[in-house]
């Protein structure tokens, strides 16, 4: 996770009077000038979509208790918050995975358990800790996928190994992956050529190193399994960019909830005014594919 913020949500707290933050000016401007709330509320998220419409789906949002952050990075987001965002940004369904934790068997566990307890709301992707679940991942990736029903797969490592990546590509699961710069990833994606790879952050959290933004879209140019993914690219040309230049197929959209909002993401998206069928594949369509092809 990448953005500044504090431990708790403050949902149920007394807002205290402040200057505006830079998202906040961000989110009142936008709405003033482009009409955001018309934007952003294609389709309710109070109701599943109905007939043949494509959900809209955020495919990047942290949840549960984290137990291996420290402010200012968030700790926790209930299922209850995560609900919240999505009605405010007209999202139909977002995928979920655990906040950072020195182990993720316990909480797979618990995100299976939240997808159970909102069925149609949210689709489970595991994590793993490649060091200290060594040994391990195989047996308890199987069992979370094929019995408590997680669709993918999140990871912040700086470099999968083997057991993770066999499990994966045997289980034609998605990978949603951060690596620390893109060429990691291309290194990998080459040698796994099955996993279907998402370039979480565009290549680079905030925006951090623009540079990093054009090698994940050279990257999704050459490489048929890598796709990018939209969530806190704070420099939005560079999301322009890939529009322009990579087929809709390859790109989907993400927040990196709880530490953004989720209707001020999927606006960077609406106000690039694309054809209704880019816009669909971009919101919700390519994650759906990728998630098809899974071999139970």
């Amino acid at each position: 996770m990448s953005a500044p913020m504090n431990q708790k949500h403050p949902d149920s707290m007394p807002q205290p009077t402040h200057a505006p933050t830079r998202r906040e000016f961000l989110w009142k401007t936008a709405a003033a000038t482009s009409g955001i709330a018309s934007l952003t509320h294609s389709a309710s998220a109070e109701s599943a979509p109905s007939g043949d419409r494509v959900p809209v789906i955020d495919c990047h949002v942290h949840c549960g208790i984290g137990q291996a952050l420290q402010a200012p990075y968030s700790t926790e987001n209930s299922p209850e918050h995560i609900l919240r965002n999505m009605k405010q940004g007209g999202i139909d369904q977002c995928v979920i995975f655990p906040i950072s934790n020195t182990t993720f068997e316990e909480a797979n566990i618990a995100i299976a358990e939240t997808c159970r307890r909102y069925p149609g709301k949210f689709i489970g992707f595991a994590k793993h800790d490649a060091v200290t679940e060594k040994f391990r991942i195989r047996s308890m990736l199987l069992r979370e996928v094929r019995e408590l029903g997680l669709r993918g797969y999140k990871s912040h490592a700086p470099q999968p190994t083997p057991e993770v990546l066999d499990v994966i590509a045997e289980l034609k699961i998605p990978y949603l992956y951060h690596p620390r710069q893109v060429s990691d990833l291309v290194e990998v994606a080459r040698a796994y050529p099955g996993i279907d790879f998402i370039l979480a952050h565009l290549g680079s959290p905030q925006s951090r190193n623009p540079q990093e933004h054009l090698n994940g879209i050279a990257a999704a140019k050459r490489y048929p399994n890598i796709h990018i993914e939209t969530s806190y690219c704070l420099e939005t040309r560079y999301i322009e960019q890939a529009v322009r230049e990579l087929p809709a197929e390859k790109i989907l959209f993400g927040s990196d909830g709880p530490d953004t909002n989720n209707a001020l993401e999927i606006f960077k998206i609406r106000m690039l005014k694309l054809p209704a069928e880019k816009e669909t594949l971009i919101l919700g369509g390519n994650i759906l594919r990728l998630l098809s092809k899974y071999r139970g």
